[in-house]
């Protein structure tokens, strides 16, 4: 078998995936040894911020000398993008030999009567079976969707992390805040530590009610201990106080990341916290703590992730926001850091999105030299008609459509200048897309 047959494999498997669940995939866990038990894991759910937060902490715990694996979804242009080591991506031959080693285990436990795991479990199979292989020191998982019924939920991590969590796959998760932010607390383990965002809402009260049942000593960051010192051309400067600001930095500690968007500073304390705690545990192979805030703050600088408010070229921007609370949260990143540019929008969503708050949102909070949209690729892409009708609720400038994405960039191109900026957002197959057709390009 070569590489492309494996990725078409996994990409056909929900035609032939049967019902699964916990108890089916710990059956194929056993079977491959439990490798999932064998390296010590972070875990990390939420809505929004999860992959960010993932890449603030694996590039703090990488500046301390640690092998750290990274598992996160969705990929943007290739699958192998999923599986890291220390910022790399799994090769081809590494990722057709785990393939092989999870599908022969897969063919003997479908054959005894289990159900053939779905995409994203097969995956994570995958995943741990590398980790344990390339004895890394830590595995940072991201779930894929929820949390509690999420296949990563069979780990027993050493530490959680919950990032913000806001209104997204209702269909799934539950048409309540509540509701999603109990999924979202259904990875917290028993006495097991775990860092959140405390939100200024009832996600917090649901939170903290599973840990007090579960005895899980909770580590909260308030945003409101966030405070942006400078934003400069390429850098931003920001203070936050943590718990371990008393032992290592007297009277608080100021940290610089790339110049991105505002919603990171929240993504960066969470990881900030997380870093400290896993330094300062079992898991700092013995380095001296005099050494642990400058691997937090080279961590924090050093970080970079793809598609998030990502220069793609001179003067375009892509973003992947693609639910409300990141739309909103976007907005607020060009009305505080881009205000003095004219904005032009490439947008496309995919249709199970509540896309007309996500354009309500779009339209309250910036005005636009003119608004693109486009299409992803695919059953869920949403008639751009349909998008382009619902904006005209709102807007009075210029509108076009159109259904090729990069036709649609071409068209976003020739308005960059000085004094005007595009951003590319809506969808996470948009920025994987556009993505993908720079590197053709290069």
């Amino acid at each position: 078998m070569e590489y492309k047959e494996a990725v078409d494999y996994l990409l056909n498997i929900p035609k032939f995936a049967g019902k699964t669940s916990h108890d089916n995939l710990r059956e194929f866990l056993e079977r491959l040894g439990n490798p999932q038990n064998q390296v010590p894991a972070v875990h990390v759910a939420g809505t929004n911020g999860k992959g960010s937060t993932c890449a603030f902490l694996a590039s703090i715990l990488e500046q301390a000398g640690y092998q750290v694996g990274l598992f996160t979804s969705p990929h943007l242009i290739i699958i192998n993008e999923r599986f890291q080591m220390n910022g790399k991506p799994i090769d081809n031959e590494t990722f057709l030999r785990m393939f092989q080693q999870v599908k022969k285990v897969v063919d003997i436990g479908v054959r005894e009567g289990q159900s053939h795991p779905n995409f994203f479990e097969f995956l994570f199979l995958m995943a741990v079976c590398w980790y344990r292989e390339m004895a890394v020191d830590i595995v940072i998982y991201e779930t894929g969707l929820g949390g509690r019924l999420d296949a990563t939920n069979v780990l027993q991590p050493c530490l959680t992390i919950l990032t913000s969590i806001g209104m997204d796959h209702m269909q799934y998760l539950g048409d309540t805040l509540e509701q999603i932010a109990g999924e979202k607390a259904g990875i917290l383990k028993p006495e097991t530590p775990c860092i959140y965002l405390r939100q200024k809402d009832c996600s917090a009260e649901v939170i903290e009610q599973r840990a007090r049942e579960l005895r899980v000593p909770l580590i909260p960051v308030e945003k409101d201990k966030i405070t942006i010192d400078e934003i400069g051309e390429q850098t931003i400067d920001f203070s936050y106080q943590n718990r371990y600001d008393i032992e290592y930095n007297q009277g608080g500690s100021k940290y610089q990341m790339a110049k991105t968007a505002l919603y990171q500073l929240e993504n960066a304390a969470l990881a900030i916290e997380a870093g400290y705690f896993l330094l300062t545990e079992d898991y700092s192979q013995n380095r001296g703590t005099s050494e642990i805030p400058a691997f937090v703050h080279n961590g924090i600088r050093a970080m970079y992730w793809r598609g998030r408010m990502e220069e793609l070229e001179p003067g375009i921007y892509v973003d992947g926001a693609h639910n409300e609370p990141a739309i909103q949260a976007f907005c607020d990143t060009l009305v505080n850091i881009y205000r003095d540019k004219k904005i032009v929008l490439l947008f496309a969503v995919a249709s199970d999105k509540r896309y007309n708050e996500m354009i309500r949102l779009l339209c309250e909070n910036i005005d636009y030299e003119k608004i693109i949209v486009t299409a992803i690729e695919g059953t869920r892409a949403t008639p751009i008609q349909e998008v382009a009708e619902e904006f005209r609720k709102y807007v009075d400038c210029p509108i076009q459509t159109e259904s090729d994405s990069e036709q649609a960039l071409e068209l976003a191109r020739t308005c960059v200048n000085s004094q005007v900026r595009v951003f590319c957002v809506g969808s996470l197959y948009l920025v994987g897309s556009l993505e993908a057709g720079k590197e053709e390009e290069s």
